[in-house]
């Protein structure tokens, strides 16, 4: 773990996040994020280990897996006594930028590329202990530029400066960017949104991640029974509600 006296430096402004509709962590006591947040830190028999940096990727673009990573980030930092990062990872499409203001122009391309170092790059979240790395601008040959050597070298750097660390991918049925930086992570997460995504993209999906500890899959925009309902009444009101499925070997 990271010691205090070791701080990133990070921006020398730190910024608040936009408020978001999607930044549900933020506005409900109960949300669900949380109980993921403890399930990633309790463990179940198939992660029996608490994990330090978690790629966050689905099988198609709008499942969720931004507002997941996000929200799972918040969480994450409510722990005072640790440190989070949130790092922007799709190099093709950013989205956590969306979230900062003005938005930032230096990011995890730029420090792949040599040109900038991280704590140019990092930013520090305002009343908070969460750190954001931005994307920085989309990058003409993304895989390559994660496939440069100095990645591992960063992703260890920032496991050294860090105690949580959540990373957003691209879809990885569409590119190989996330199973690229699964390999210097812990494992990964699978957003799937409910009643959308097709069984057999799922399946591509958990194929292409093969090689990578997947942890499970979150299932998002879960619309709940009268039952579940009444078991959950305490954040029944949430939008964007999700379920967390543990691993199985063969996905179903």
């Amino acid at each position: 773990m990271s010691s205090f006296a070791d701080l990133p430096l990070g921006s020398a402004d730190p910024k608040p996040f936009i408020d978001g509709a999607d930044l549900v962590v933020m506005k409900h006591p109960g949300s669900r994020y949380r109980r993921l947040r403890l399930r990633l830190e309790e463990g179940t028999p198939e992660l029996p280990f608490q994990p330090q940096a978690t790629v966050i990727t689905s099988a198609i673009p709008g499942e969720g897996k931004t507002t997941t990573a996000t929200n799972l980030a918040l969480a994450y930092s409510e722990d005072r006594t640790r440190r989070t990062l949130l790092v922007d990872g799709d190099l093709r499409r950013p989205s956590v930028s969306r979230y900062i203001a003005p938005r930032p122009t230096i990011g995890l391309s730029e420090v792949l590329a040599g040109d900038a170092s991280l704590d140019q790059a990092l930013i520090e979240i305002s009343d908070s202990r969460l750190w954001v790395l931005p994307s920085g601008a989309p990058s003409p040959t993304p895989t390559e530029l994660l496939q440069a050597r100095n990645l591992g070298a960063i992703i260890a750097e920032l496991r050294r400066r860090f105690d949580r660390i959540v990373i957003d991918a691209p879809p990885t049925v569409l590119f190989t960017d996330a199973a690229v930086l699964a390999s210097h992570a812990d494992g990964a997460l699978l957003v799937v949104r409910a009643r959308t995504t097709p069984t057999p993209l799922i399946r591509r999906a958990r194929a292409s991640l093969a090689g990578t500890n997947v942890f499970g899959a979150v299932l998002n925009d879960v619309v709940f029974s009268v039952v579940d309902r009444y078991y959950d009444r305490y954040d029944e009101n949430l939008p964007g509600g999700y379920a967390y499925a543990r691993r199985h070997d063969t996905p179903s």
